[in-house]
């Protein structure tokens, strides 16, 4: 299992929690905008082989801002 460790992220990071609803607990649009993107990297490397969008997302996540832990 991958985990995404963001420091100092509030637990609802954004997303939609229900229909009709996009409400986020997160201020820092930053912190977002990282999640967005490592989502965005992961999946495109699960579903592109071979694709390196998640290996280079996370050699640029810098460690002030979050981690990758592997279980």
């Amino acid at each position: 299992m991958t985990e995404l460790v963001m420091h100092d992220g509030e637990h609802g990071l954004g997303g939609i929690s229900t229909f009709d609803a996009s409400e986020t607990t997160e201020e820092a649009s930053e912190r977002v905008a990282v999640v967005r993107a490592m989502i965005w990297a992961y999946l495109r490397s699960e579903l592109y082989p071979g694709d390196t969008a998640w290996r280079d997302a996370v050699a640029a996540l810098p460690v002030t801002v979050g981690n990758i832990q592997t279980r």
